[in-house]
């Protein structure tokens, strides 16, 4: 992994601005700071062009028309990033902050860390790598397995999760066996010990710079002491959501899977 770029909020949002995509780079600062006016934004931009200089990634001798304050390749690395059309997003509620992998080019990749909104790290890597980033992105560790731990719900219920007021109606609704509530319970002291969000892995192809996201796959995921609760869709019309708890070898053979699956989108 190779890293290529640590910056603000401010900073990508002025270098996505003059590499041609504004309406991107009002989305990137949004996400952070909420709405602003545009004399605040153009406050912003302003004192951020001072920080790109000192960085020595802006040049405030290219100020004609024809010249561009930003380097070739740095222009390239902003295009090629912006119009990735395929991305790999990791959820990190607790540590609040973001993996996204970006597709770059052929089998290379670029990993995106935005840590508290604030600031972005960039990193190019190969399809090979990409398992080893999402293990060291989460570092998860958990002790050894006793017994099976697994329990069924209906979407419906699986929803509900998200309402820890709904706790005592999924029980109720699951009509769970003794040992599928024995299971629900611990999955319920992990899921509060996370503050009720499960985390996800999320694989989305992105059509265009403006459009809607499309999601290809999602796997929701829990971590816990004795192991990796993992959510996953069965073909059955009555309970599809299969809620287990997984070694974290286990946990680690499906991140591996994922490297395959990007290496499969490459052209």
């Amino acid at each position: 992994m190779n890293h290529a770029l640590t910056c603000t909020t401010e900073e990508l949002a002025l270098l996505v601005t003059v590499c041609g995509y504004p309406t991107v780079a009002k989305g990137i600062a949004e996400a952070s700071y909420g709405e602003k006016s545009p004399e605040e934004w153009d406050a912003i931009m302003e004192s951020t062009i001072h920080q790109l200089v000192i960085k020595s990634l802006w040049d405030p001798n290219k100020t004609g028309e024809d010249e561009h304050p930003l380097s070739e390749e740095m222009q390239i690395f902003i295009k090629q990033y912006v119009e990735s059309k395929w991305m790999i997003r990791c959820s990190n509620m607790m540590g609040r902050n973001v993996l996204m992998i970006h597709h770059f080019e052929e089998d290379i990749w670029l990993a995106h860390v935005i840590a508290e909104d604030i600031m972005h790290e960039f990193a190019l890597l190969s399809n090979d790598e990409i398992p080893t980033v999402i293990k060291d992105f989460y570092s998860f560790e958990g002790t050894k397995i006793e017994g099976t731990h697994e329990f069924f719900l209906t979407d419906k219920l699986f929803d509900w999760l998200s309402d820890q007021s709904k706790t005592e109606k999924v029980r109720k609704k699951a009509k769970l066996t003794p040992t599928e509530e024995q299971s629900f319970n611990l999955f319920i002291e992990d899921l509060e010990e996370q503050e009720w969000s499960l985390y996800n892995i999320s694989h989305f192809e992105i059509p265009n710079i403006e459009g809607d996201f499309l999601l290809a796959n999602i796997v929701f995921f829990l971590p816990s002491k004795k192991g990796m609760w993992i959510v996953e869709y069965k073909e059955d019309v009555k309970n599809p959501v299969h809620i287990k708890l997984n070694t974290y070898e286990e946990w680690h053979e499906m991140l591996d899977a994922v490297g395959t699956v990007a290496a499969a989108i490459e052209v």
